[in-house]
């Protein structure tokens, strides 16, 4: 069995010692028709995958590690698949999903609590117990607010068991998917922006080191330039199966730029996923002299100490490169030049749903092959970046749409909703 990766909430810590009166405690499964419920749930969820399998082949093919082994037998199968794609079935299951009684201890948690609003996310995940809170809330009367978790949740995971009162998307694009792919009403979808990248737009110098202090803390040649490789948290190969050893093509990355005589002097900075790192010891054993892994096995940028080294990471690159990655996201907002790698092994991770939000922003330059990597860097070095103006209109229009810090606009659509719920409330 493979051992699960907990990755540790430094942030929820931080957060609790900066606010003591913070309340903070464990979300609630429901217990009773437990598998029965996320059995049917499961179900809308695959079924919700059929009506868009042309674009979403590997969740159609892996939606299996969600459900019994049995029941994945049955709904996978051709007969399966062709009745759980039929509308009035899909309209039977949700019926009889909406019929499940609401569990009463969430209810109870909720009561305890009273709010005016309770925000949930991320809602679309398999097997998400927010959906439960979500449920008990408006039994209680009390309005509910979706925020969306990443950029993509809505074309990479499940479907709603329940309509939220509001939601929160990023931008445009985010609200268009949201309002076509899950039926959520238009007019209670708001843009604010992203907020989790908040901290890539403003006060990033604050966290900038000298060069020379970063390189010595990530263990880099000061005197040489790198690009940093983003890793994933898994690939997924030519024949839809997943994919986590990313050794293979670091390695030919490696041997690609030292042996090119225009190049021989980059190095190569690489960022493992922090649920993807058992690949590293490869590139360890390897002896390749210009690789270097920093951090040892990845994290998560969530407190002030991580995005430091972050941030430092891609500001002192020349240029983020990997297969598929939220990193792009993240160099784009520093505006730093971005290349996805093509290769026949992982041509099928690039043609995930999700990634065209990438793609249409035309922000990416795509090397075929760690050949042409090296030839876009070498380009790069020489002072040409061809993307700069559309990555500066991919920040704007995605991750800032509303011309402010994102967490701003969420605070006021949240203060602003709850002024509207309080006034509703007094008539």
């Amino acid at each position: 069995m493979k051992k699960k990766i907990t990755i540790p909430d430094d942030a929820l810590r931080e957060i609790r010692s900066d606010i003591p009166r913070l309340v903070v405690e464990p979300i609630k499964r429901r217990v009773f028709l437990r598998h029965f419920t996320k059995n049917i749930r499961e179900m809308l969820n695959y079924a919700h995958i059929l009506n868009y399998e042309e674009i979403r082949r590997w969740d159609a093919a892996k939606w299996g590690r969600n459900f019994p082994a049995f029941l994945w037998r049955l709904v996978s199968s051709p007969t399966g698949k062709q009745i759980l794609k039929k509308p009035d079935v899909q309209k039977r299951l949700r019926s009889l999903e909406q019929k499940i009684p609401v569990d009463a201890a969430i209810r109870r948690q909720i009561q305890r609590f009273a709010p005016d609003l309770l925000i949930a996310m991320p809602l679309v995940i398999p097997d998400s117990a927010d959906v439960e809170y979500l449920r008990a809330a408006q039994s209680l009367g009390i309005p509910v607010l979706f925020s969306i978790a990443s950029w993509d949740n809505l074309l990479s995971k499940g479907t709603f068991h329940g309509k939220p009162d509001f939601s929160v998307v990023w931008n445009e694009s985010l609200a268009v998917e949201l309002a076509g792919m899950h039926g959520i009403d238009r007019d209670t979808i708001f843009i604010t922006g992203a907020p989790r990248f908040d901290h890539l737009l403003d006060g990033v110098d604050e966290r900038i080191l000298p060069r020379s202090e970063f390189c010595r803390i990530a263990g880099l040649d000061e005197n040489k330039d790198y690009i940093l490789y983003v890793g994933s948290n898994y690939l997924v190969n030519s024949e839809l199966k997943k994919d986590t050893d990313e050794a293979v093509i670091i390695l030919e990355m490696a041997d690609a730029f030292a042996n090119d005589p225009h190049a021989k002097d980059i190095n190569i900075l690489v960022r493992p996923h922090p649920t993807n790192f058992g690949f590293l010891e490869k590139l360890r054993a390897s002896g390749r002299s210009n690789l270097v892994i920093f951090p040892a096995s990845g994290e998560i940028p969530d407190t002030e100490e991580k995005r430091m080294r972050f941030h430092n990471s891609i500001f002192h690159s020349m240029a983020v490169t990997g297969i598929n990655t939220t990193a792009f996201v993240e160099a784009s907002a520093l505006d730093k030049p971005c290349v996805t790698i093509h290769t026949p092994d992982f041509v099928e991770t690039q043609q995930l749903p999700h990634f065209h939000h990438l793609t249409d922003g035309e922000f990416l330059e795509t090397a075929n092959g760690v050949g042409d990597l090296v030839r876009i860097v070498g380009a790069i070095k020489s002072g040409v970046d061809t993307c700069r103006d559309q990555r500066c209109a991919f920040v704007r229009s995605f991750l800032r749409p509303c011309g402010k810090p994102a967490v701003d606009a969420y605070v006021e659509l949240v203060e602003d909703l709850g002024i509207r719920i309080k006034g509703k409330g007094k008539k």
